[in-house]
């Protein structure tokens, strides 16, 4: 009787611990506020284009940069987005975002360019 009593309270607490995870897994509202915390970047709704300040001197300019390709990876307990932007005034220069979000935060995994 003991160990049931004890594997009965072992699963409960998974089960509580896998419910407060998939009910705090992050959105794409908080992938926003990420980016606009961590980097201060700026981005419309869908974040289809975004603006981040560079600083070259004694000058501050927005720059804009638009999606080109993405990818959005719901899963559930996790949300995974990668997303490439393209420098609107030089589409050479190129931002590759790749995060992961967990429990309420964002990790990033591989960012590459200059944020």
């Amino acid at each position: 009787m003991n160990k049931r009593l004890a594997f009965l309270f072992v699963m409960a607490v998974i089960v509580a611990l896998s419910i407060v995870t998939i009910l705090n897994r992050p959105t794409e509202k908080d992938f926003e506020k990420w980016l606009q915390e961590e980097y201060m970047i700026d981005c419309n709704e869908d974040c289809s284009i975004i603006e981040l300040n560079s600083d070259s001197g004694d000058i501050t300019e927005r720059i804009k940069y638009t999606d080109v390709r993405g990818a959005y990876s719901p899963g559930l307990f996790t949300l995974r987005i990668s997303k490439q932007y393209k420098r609107l005034d030089d589409p050479l220069h190129i931002i590759h975002i790749d995060v992961i979000g967990f429990n309420g935060r964002f990790y990033p995994l591989h960012t590459d360019g200059e944020l």
